[in-house]
This record gives C-alpha cells, structure tokens and sequence, in this order.
C-alpha cells in the first residue's frame, strides 16, 4: 500500500512540473508574439513615414500643378512639394500646409500619400535650422502619443535658399 502512494505522490509531482512548464512556455510565447507585433507595426510606420517624405520632397507631385485646386482623392495623385530634387517650391509649401488638420483635404492627403491604408495619421512641419516653425500641419492623436507607436522622419532641403528641416511624424491609434 505504501508503494502505491509513493506513486501517486511521483504522478502529482511530475504532473504539476508539466503544467508549470506548459505555463511558462504560453506565457513566454505570448510575449514573442506581442514583440512581433510591435516590430510589425514599427516596420509599417517607418516604410509608411519614409515614403511620405520621399514623395513630399523629392516629387512636384501629380498633377504638377495640384497646389492650384483642393487636394482631393480623384483629382491629386501624389502630393509633392519639389520643385527640383532638394529643392523646396513656396507656393506647394504654402498649399499643403494650409490644409486643415480636421478638413476634407487633410483626409484626402491620408489616402494620396499611402497613410490611410495602415490607419495612419501624421504631423508635419518645416521650420529654420535653429528651430524656427516656418509652416506646420499638426493634429493630436485622440489617445496621446504612444512612442512605439510612432515614427519621426527628418530631412533637410531647402526652401527659397536657406536650409530648412523637414520632420513627419507618423503614428498609429
């Protein structure tokens, strides 16, 4: 009888080294994949950022002449602000930073600068190299700003001469 509860005694033993184990190897997985999922988002973000400011900046966008009209789904391609490769053109400039951050345009720039497709929103801005703001474009993200969900990109160019900074910040909710 004595051998027989020797046994169940090992049985329970073994059994609860099973399940700590089983336990621990589910949470650990679950923190993998939470880091993988940030790491997917944070690559979303930075490719997202990252072409937005290339097309701001290196493109006269299209049509050439979209600073003419309201920014619109159908009727602007793509929003560019050069008018020469590091070169800045003030009246694009003028144009794109007039829109609003709540407005019809500022939705439609979403959509044309690939941003709408990852529940992306972004803030902008231009400003002189000792931090001067010259335009900007800023909306606040309705939970604040969680900073792994956010990515700045920075770019210097010039805008009627001078060196300027360009920043995005581009962030999900």
């Amino acid at each position: 009888m004595r051998r027989g509860q020797l046994f169940s005694y090992d049985l329970l033993l073994a059994s609860a080294a099973l399940m700590f184990i089983l336990a621990l190897f589910l949470l650990t997985d679950r923190a993998m994949l939470d880091r993988m999922d940030e790491t997917d988002l944070r690559a979303g973000l930075q490719e997202a950022s990252q072409t937005a400011t290339d097309s701001l900046l290196w493109t006269p966008g299209n049509p050439s002449n979209w600073e003419q009209s309201q920014i619109t789904e159908s009727g602007t391609r793509s929003l560019g602000l050069a008018n020469s490769p590091g070169e800045l053109d003030p009246e694009k400039v003028a144009a794109f930073f007039s829109i609003g951050n709540t407005s019809a345009e500022y939705n439609a720039s979403l959509q044309i600068l690939g941003l709408s497709s990852g529940a992306y929103f972004y803030n902008a801005s231009v400003e002189t190299l000792d931090g001067t703001a010259l335009a900007s474009i800023t909306r606040f993200p309705s939970q604040g700003i969680n900073s792994t969900h956010t990515i700045s990109a920075e770019r210097f160019t010039r805008l009627n001469g001078p060196v300027v900074r360009f920043r995005m910040v581009v962030w999900s909710e």
